[in-house]
Order: structure tokens, then C-alpha cells, then sequence
């Protein structure tokens, strides 16, 4: 389980971890690595027959959730990690990102401390960082083959206030999961630099925020941003991807979503969509989540009148069009 630890903070080794000049690209501008099609810009909607996307595939066939798999498996990650990271193996990048990190961290040598090998998080509020930060570790626990390795998540202003030897005791040998990372007090910084150099049974630090916080510690500390040497960064979902973030976030909870009701959840976060806002996983997760509350309320109406099927072959809830109306 979760207990609470200290958190380092990010780093900017040769090359940098985080380079300020990298532009991130606004997401209507993005083409999907899967589909290859530009997505429609707010506003737009699918050409001709509405049971169609670009090129011809139906809605069914553009988010299969198994073909968008192989993407992971095309990068590299085994069907466990797929599985781990199904929320992320879809998103442009994502998997190899993913492949990287780990190789990484299979090929450090360890001294038993933390001065290398540790790991960076970079997204929006609301992009999954926590999510992600969490899945990768216990792949990489894994990886190491520790069976019972503690994971502590903390956030930097609670780190702030502890004694950083003796938190760093108390976790030796685990991962430590720091976020808002940018808002690490200097004293804390210093504390947790030195201790990373003690025998910490290669505990690893991950650090987690967005890039313009956490940009300011890395280049105040460069002698603990080195010690980061790997680095994860959540793009801005674009619309196919959050539609398929739902799918996948579905199936975790026994949910399928039906052809016209992916068109449905797509209008939604189409009409989220704003020039200063780009809508996040967190917003994704909240539609869906009601659409699981109103599939119960609407379930027993469905099952009288027998106008839907209720479940699909692998007996999962089928969510329909009107699960997801406002």
C-alpha cells in the first residue's frame, strides 16, 4: 500500500531532461499514430456517412482497443506492459517513452544508492502523470524482480516537512513518488540530494509536475537533476485518444461502449474543446463515470422494453448513446 515518503525533484543531465525551447504542439494540429488522419478541429465533425470515419472504417474499427495495442507491441513493450500501461500504449509517443525508460533502467549499474537511474514525470494537471508514475514502477519493480518493494507517494509540501534521512530509511529499497515536485523547499532538496548518495538499497525517486513548475528546480540544482537520467512526457491528448482512454478506462470496469455512443462521447469532449483548454483524462474519466451511474438507471428500462442488448459476448455493460447525454 501507499505510505507517505519523501520526493526528489527533476534534472537536466547531457542531454537535458527538460529543454525550456521543446514546443509542444496544440493538439489540433497532431495527426494520430494509429488512424494517420487529422483530427477534427472543434467544431468539425466526421464527413459523410456518420457511421464512418476518415478512410472508410467504421467507428468500431477506428477505436479497437486491441488493434491500438499493437502499437505497444510494435515498440516493444510485452502483453503485460501493454496491459499495465493500456491507458498510455495508444497515445502518440507513449510507448516508446515507455520502452526506453525501462531499457534504462535495466542497463544502470547500481551501487546501492540513488545517484542514477531515477525518473522524471512531466504532463498537464490532470494528463494521468500520478497514474503513469505509478505504473511504471511497479513494472520496473518488477523488472528488478522485487516482490514486496514499498511504493511511497508523497506530495513536496508534505515532504517539506520531514526529516528526509529518516524517510529515506524507512522506504530503503522501495520507490518514492514525489508530486508537485516544483514546490520542493531548497533545505529539502539539499537533504534529499545527500541522502541519495548513502546506501539506499537503489530506492528509486521519481518526480512528478508540470514542466514550467519544475524547470525552475532543475536549474537551480544541478546536482541533483543528473541523478534523473530517465524522463516521461504526457502529451496533450487529442480527441481520439481521450475517446479511446474511455474505452480502455470502460473495460477496466466491466463497461463496453457501444458504436453510436463512442460518436456520442467523442461530441462531448469535441465540445469541451476551447482555444484555452484542452480537455485532460481527469475530464474523460468524470464523463464516464456518470455514464456508468445513468447505464444503471437506464439498464432496467432497456431490459423491459428489449430494445438493446444489455451486454456484449464477454458480458460487459454495454454504455449506449443516451448514457452519455448532459
Amino acid at each position: 500500500e501507499p505510505e507517505e515518503t519523501p520526493e526528489p525533484e527533476e534534472a537536466s543531465a547531457e542531454p537535458p531532461i527538460i529543454e525550456e525551447e521543446e514546443a509542444i504542439p496544440a493538439p489540433s494540429s497532431r495527426r494520430s499514430p494509429v488512424t494517420r488522419n487529422t483530427i477534427p478541429l472543434p467544431g468539425e465533425s466526421f464527413a459523410g456517412n456518420p457511421d464512418e470515419t476518415a478512410g472508410g472504417l467504421s467507428i468500431e474499427e477506428k477505436f479497437d482497443l486491441e488493434a491500438q495495442s499493437r502499437v505497444g507491441t510494435e515498440a516493444g513493450l510485452t502483453e503485460e506492459e501493454k496491459r499495465l500501461f493500456s491507458y498510455f500504449v495508444p497515445v502518440r509517443g507513449m510507448s516508446e517513452q515507455l520502452v526506453e525508460v525501462l531499457r534504462n533502467d535495466r542497463e544502470i549499474k547500481r551501487d546501492g544508492t540513488s545517484q542514477v537511474g531515477n525518473l522524471i514525470v512531466i504532463g498537464r494537471k490532470g494528463s494521468g502523470k500520478t497514474v503513469l508514475a505509478v505504473d511504471v514502477v511497479k513494472a520496473i519493480q518488477k523488472s528488478r524482480k522485487l516482490k514486496s518493494g514499498k511504493v511511497a507517494i508523497i506530495s513536496a509540501e508534505s515532504l517539506n516537512k520531514k526529516d528526509i534521512p529518516e524517510t529515506v530509511r524507512k522506504i530503503h529499497g522501495g520507490s518514492l513518488i514525489i508530486e508537485n515536485a516544483g514546490k520542493l523547499s531548497q533545505p529539502t532538496i539539499d537533504a534529499l540530494n545527500m541522502a541519495m548518495t548513502t546506501q539506499t538499497g537503489n530506492l528509486l525517486i521519481v518526480l512528478e509536475d508540470q514542466r514550467q513548475l519544475l524547470s525552475g528546480v532543475i536549474k537551480k540544482n544541478p546536482n541533483f537533476a543528473k541523478k534523473f537520467t530517465s524522463r516521461l512526457e504526457v502529451p496533450i491528448f487529442i480527441n481520439d485518444e481521450l475517446v479511446t482512454f474511455g474505452q480502455a478506462y470502460a473495460k477496466e470496469h466491466g463497461y463496453k461502449i457501444e458504436e453510436m455512443a463512442i460518436l456520442a462521447l467523442y461530441s462531448r469532449i469535441d465540445a469541451m474543446q476551447r482555444e484555452d483548454h484542452a480537455v485532460t483524462v481527469a475530464e474523460v474519466k468524470d464523463i464516464m463515470d456518470t455514464a456508468f451511474v445513468k447505464s444503471k438507471k437506464n439498464s432496467m428500462k432497456r431490459t423491459m422494453t428489449n430494445l438493446f442488448k444489455s451486454r456484449d459476448k464477454s458480458d460487459r455493460i454495454l454504455l449506449m448513446e443516451e448514457d452519455f447525454a448532459k
